[in-house]
């Protein structure tokens, strides 16, 4: 069978509609009101009358008198300064909310922050989260290969990361939540940040490799309007569009509505991928002090793409080892919340955000299960696999800004709390084999009806309570907090009626300091610990304790005075405890004595080199280790960590002639191999890709058509054929063979 990252069997998949009438009456509710506030926005940005003004992610310049073109000058939205969660103008961003909850500069966080901008998404064509960190250091974004756009398994420095969606979790891999993996059209973002390291001492429960925080795009104060379509690869055809301005003549209440949608082909036969996707946004501000923004999402995936593997001697990316007549993968998301803020004086604010998030998948596939002896007849299983995730998520901040002596405080008390339901119905069952040198298709498929013990209802309640102090004094900012949770997890069983019952409280901390030479040279020194509740019970009945994990990081971090750019080079050390390993005595059971040690360097770097030349560098080493453990795992490096990857992106706009706005840009990407199985038997070959980047602001030489951006982007340009990951030498993943992209947009 074909083991998950988790433990869990990717091939299994479960079936069922537990609390059926219950998710059905949510969904119709959600959906109407996505639908209103979709509409009315629609209503209101068509009865606007203020004037249009431009806005780019090139450079626009106007005609003047003899043919000579002014200085490009870059409009997005309105933001005059760069925040924490607006618009960057380039592929530098400078300040960040995901290291402190609060608008910090970068360079003041005691630890490594990465930061994709918009610009640097839509200038490589970045189709999925998983594409858009292509180019970030310390992190494995693509390790299932060619579904990302569904699948988002994200690794950070060796562990399965947990994403957020404006702060507040989303039901991902990483919490147990079986194959409902929440995902999100890349389209939908500002900017998507990388967070290295543990950071319970914020979010609570969480993986010890990072956080990845989704920033939405916000209403903006002036009237914004993109609409634009693309094709490519497979028969892509893909439309989108982006809205946004004032309601009213004062300002005090801004919109913004954002979709796209696609129906393409993929590498694979007979696998083919859709999606729609809408996000309808309403802020409102009653005062100067207080706004009120309230969020909706809809997405909804008929096709979500391949979820299948192949043997590593599997040859061909095409042929598809599953049954076309008898596979699916669908996938529904909704959701809606808001985000209170109120600035009560010069020293102490109010933030609350709140969202309600469903996901329901269905997934149902005839499943490779490896060659049989001596033969080229692969091996199938057929599986049903049903899933629903009802998530609320709440987070109140108290903020304080005052001074004690020569220290300034910036402070933040707060109080979370999550509540998420889920249920997760897996069958399987016996199906017929494959040929692969003569694959015959069509064959009847007998229905699984056997129930797996993953079948589960899962009720999650997790209430934490957390402090941190951001201290500047001189040269010097100090960060402090800490944090105390209370989890509560009770689980029952679909298979036998089973239920356990279980309890945990984690203390974490994290302490750190930055010191900012004059010259931009910024060292800095951290110390984080998290924790991760782990479900089950030893051999003597007690409930298992959580994962926990400490991390040592040192680094410097370069800003240099004058110049648009952000370096930054870290050392990490983490041991994460608690692992469960086999039980010497009882070996059904389990016992918490496994530890993981990751460890390595990660460098990173963002600069606009003049106005038109701009570069991304990256390079990472993890040496990942099973440094206890009672099994034969025992000092051998977990699947699919590469020890070493890097990657440069170089781009350069043309400001004048008769090719003024076209960028042409290129990136090469290196992919190191990783261990294929827990004996470390066999390694994955390494992969250096090149990707391609063509656009051209036309507006730039042709004033007719002021607005229109058209763009060409191939992934691999080189088509290089490689896995991304495997499991052992039955279960492996492709890489995405070349993908073209061709689109045009236009904006006013």
């Amino acid at each position: 069978m074909n083991r998950g990252w988790g433990g869990e069997s990717l091939n299994h998949m479960d079936n069922g509609v537990g609390d059926a009438g219950t998710g059905k009456a949510k969904r119709i509710r959600l959906r109407t009101m996505t639908a209103v506030v979709a509409l009315a926005i629609a209503k209101i940005a068509s009865a606007q009358t203020a004037a249009p003004v431009a806005a780019s992610d090139a450079a626009a310049a106007q005609p003047v008198q003899g043919g000579q073109q002014l200085p490009a000058v870059v409009v997005k939205g309105t933001a005059s300064t760069e925040t924490a969660t607006g618009p960057v103008v380039g592929y530098v961003a400078k300040r960040s909310e995901a290291g402190t909850k609060t608008d910090t500069p970068i360079i003041k966080v005691p630890q490594a922050i990465s930061v994709v901008t918009r610009d640097q998404m839509d200038v490589q064509g970045a189709q999925s989260v998983a594409q858009a960190l292509r180019y970030t250091s310390g992190i494995n974004p693509e390790q299932r290969g060619t579904n990302t756009d569904s699948l988002e398994y994200l690794y950070a420095r060796g562990f399965l990361v947990d994403e957020f969606w404006n702060g507040l979790r989303t039901p991902g891999p990483s919490g147990g939540f079986g194959y409902n993996v929440t995902s999100f059209d890349p389209y939908m973002f500002e900017r998507i940040e990388l967070l290295h390291g543990p950071a319970s001492v914020l979010y609570g429960q969480g993986s010890p490799g990072g956080t990845v925080n989704l920033v939405s795009k916000m209403p903006t104060d002036t009237p914004y309007h993109e609409v634009g379509m693309q094709t490519g690869s497979y028969g892509r055809v893909q439309g989108f569009f982006d809205f946004s301005g004032p309601v009213d003549k004062a300002g005090t209440v801004l919109y913004r509505v954002t979709a796209d949608g696609y129906n393409t082909g993929t590498q694979t036969d007979y696998v083919n991928q859709q999606r729609f996707s809408i996000a309808p946004t309403i802020e409102f501000r009653p005062s100067r002090d207080t706004t009120f923004t309230v969020f909706a999402n809809y997405q909804s995936d008929p096709e979500a793409g391949i979820y299948n593997s192949v043997p590593r001697t599997w040859t061909s990316r095409s042929e598809y080892p599953g049954e076309p007549t008898w596979d699916s993968f669908r996938k529904t998301q909704e959701s809606i919340g808001y985000q209170l803020e109120h600035r009560f004086n010069d020293t102490w604010s109010f933030k609350q955000s709140y969202r309600f998030l469903h996901n329901s998948e269905t997934i149902q596939y005839v499943a490779n299960d490896g060659f049989k002896s001596g033969t080229d007849t692969l091996s199938r299983d057929a599986y049903l696999n049903r899933g629903m995730v009802n998530s609320h998520t709440v987070d109140n901040q108290l903020n304080a800004k005052f001074n004690t002596g020569a220290l300034k405080h910036n402070v933040t008390f707060g109080l979370d709390y999550q509540n998420i339901q889920f249920n997760h119905y897996f069958f399987g069952g016996a199906a017929p084999g494959l040929e692969a040198s003569n694959p015959l298709y069509g064959q009847t498929i007998p229905y699984p009806t056997t129930m797996f013990a993953t079948s589960t209802a899962t009720s999650i309640k997790q209430l934490g309570v957390y402090a941190q102090d951001q201290i500047d004094i001189g040269k010097w900012s100090f960060l402090f907090g800490v944090r105390e949770d209370w989890a509560n997890e009770d689980q029952t069983s679909y298979k036998t009626g089973a239920t356990t019952e279980q309890f945990n409280r984690a203390f974490t901390w994290r302490a750190g300091g930055v010191y900012q030479f004059d010259n931009g040279v910024a060292p800095y020194f951290s110390y984080s610990r998290s924790f991760q509740p782990q479900v089950g019970t030893s051999y003597s009945g007690e409930a298992f304790a959580p994962l926990t994990a400490e991390q040592y990081e040192v680094g410097v971090k370069l800003q240099p005075k004058g110049y648009n750019s952000f370096v930054t080079v870290s050392a990490f050390h983490i041991t994460q405890n608690n692992v469960a390993t086999t039980d010497p005595l009882h070996t059904s059971f389990s016992v918490l004595t496994g530890q993981v040690r990751s460890q390595g360097f990660e460098v990173e770097g963002h600069a606009s080199l003049t106005n038109n030349l701009q570069l991304i560098a990256s390079y990472t080493y993890t040496n990942l280790l099973n440094t206890k453990s009672n099994t034969s795992n025992l000092d051998k490096v977990p699947v699919g960590i590469p020890r070493n990857t890097a990657s440069l992106w170089a781009d350069y706009t043309v400001s004048a002639g008769p090719l003024a706005g076209l960028l042409f840009g290129g990136g090469v990407r290196y992919i190191g191999g990783s261990y294929g199985d827990t004996a470390n038997s066999f390694m994955t070959s390494s992969a250096t890709l090149v990707d391609l980047s063509l656009r051209y602001d036309l507006g730039r030489r042709f004033s007719s058509l002021q607005g229109w951006t058209t763009w060409i982007n191939v992934s691999n340009l080189l088509d290089r054929k490689y896995f991304a990951s495997c499991t052992s030498a039955n279960y492996c993943y492709w890489g995405q063979g070349r993908l073209l992209l061709a689109g045009a947009k236009y904006q006013w």
